[in-house]
């Protein structure tokens, strides 16, 4: 028994398809007209915890500011040093400004962000730090979606959309801008542990602003099988991005690079020993002073992570790291 009959001709279906197609080409357009003229806020794609990082220290790095000492490198870098104990710890001599990012953003990446700040900044910097984790001087290859948002970033573009179907199609209808100059600046949450420590992604990208661009990783390190390969290396591919990098260290600034550490537990027999032949070939490539005192490891309870330092390590490596930084910096 049939309740109902539905008969739908051609001209009920476009009135349908009208209906939906109308207002998404209404949104699309006002979208684009507004990121066209300047009506909208600027591009903010603070819309996740990586993104918000990369967001924070593209903005940094292109404003004016008063850093004279400015530390570079992977989110080693930018979890294990505090910028503003750093600057205490040197007497308030040096105003260290932390532009540390991701691994995957690479020694590339890293230039662009320095040479930005120098063009915004011409004649301030007077040393650079440079801090990865021998992880990332495997020869790992840079993310493009990370380097595509930090040149949108300086671009002031709005980030493409991925090549899949869905990516262009949100590109198509605008969603890509209002994802990245509205919905960014709503609190959305951080996952697991980052979440439990900052709360939101505004909440992180204040904290950055008020520590001078440092974080912290809020995790604890437990000793596990399967937790990575402690047989680091350099590979022989980084010779030609650390001289990229070279060059975009601003005249007359003194280049300092530096691995940092690993937990003790995790690391080979023989770890000291290669860390030193790592970070000397390393220093030659970029024609840097190498920070051979820093600590190649150090107790597991300061971990986060295998290549991060929880918030009490960072505040004892920041401390060494001052140490070891004194007789770079009498000598500038």
């Amino acid at each position: 028994m049939k309740s109902h009959e539905y008969e739908v001709n051609r001209s009920d279906l476009v009135r349908l398809a009208a209906r939906v197609a109308v207002p998404m080409i209404l949104v699309a357009a006002l979208m684009r007209l507004g990121a066209m003229t300047g009506l909208w806020p600027s591009p903010w794609p603070a819309l996740d915890l990586e993104r918000t990082i990369i967001t924070h220290q593209a903005y940094a790095s292109r404003e004016p500011n008063d850093s004279d000492l400015v530390l570079t490198g992977d989110s080693s870098c930018l979890m294990d040093v505090s910028a503003i104990k750093l600057r205490q710890q040197l007497g308030g001599r040096y105003r260290p400004l932390n532009l540390g990012t991701f691994m995957y953003v690479g020694f590339n990446g890293y230039a662009s962000i320095l040479a930005r700040y120098n063009d915004v900044n011409p004649g301030r910097v007077r040393v650079v730090v440079l801090l990865v984790h021998p992880e990332m001087l495997r020869g790992i290859e840079p993310v493009s979606s990370y380097l595509l948002l930090l040149s949108d970033l300086y671009a002031g573009t709005d980030p493409s959309g991925p090549s899949s179907v869905h990516g262009q199609l949100c590109g198509l209808l605008g969603l890509n801008i209002f994802e990245s100059r509205f919905l960014g600046r709503f609190p959305l949450p951080l996952p697991g542990q980052y979440g439990r420590f900052y709360g939101f992604n505004l909440d992180l990208y204040n904290y950055m602003e008020r520590t001078r661009g440092s974080a912290v990783d809020p995790h604890q390190f437990v000793p596990a099988p399967g937790q990575g390969n402690a047989e680091y290396r350099l590979s022989p591919t980084l010779e030609s991005v650390c001289l990229a990098f070279r060059s975009a260290i601003p005249a007359g600034a003194k280049l300092l690079v530096g691995l940092t550490p690993v937990p003790e537990s995790f690391a080979a027999p023989n770890y000291p020993g290669k860390a030193r032949q790592i970070l000397h070939q390393c220093g030659q490539w970029l024609q840097a002073d190498c920070l051979t005192n820093l600590p190649p490891t150090l107790p597991d309870a300061l971990f986060a992570s295998t290549t991060h330092l929880n918030q009490q390590g960072c505040e004892t490596y920041t401390a060494i790291l001052a140490e070891c930084l004194e007789p770079h910096l009498q000598a500038k």
